[in-house]
């Protein structure tokens, strides 16, 4: 039993691991839930930065 995980530990460890995009991870996780369109607040003038006068 020992030797057997001995290999299973073995094989894991020379396995290559791919890069991994983290961004098409989360896509992949959460693309079966469909998406959200969220209303982008109208942009207006900028404010006058502050005086320290």
């Amino acid at each position: 039993m020992e030797e057997e995980a001995r290999l299973i530990l073995r094989e894991a460890v020379c396995q290559e691991a791919e890069p991994e995009n983290p961004a098409a991870f989360i896509h992949e996780c959460f693309a079966p839930y469909g998406g959200v369109e969220l209303e982008l607040p109208p942009r207006g003038p900028m404010r006058e930065p502050p005086r320290f006068d």
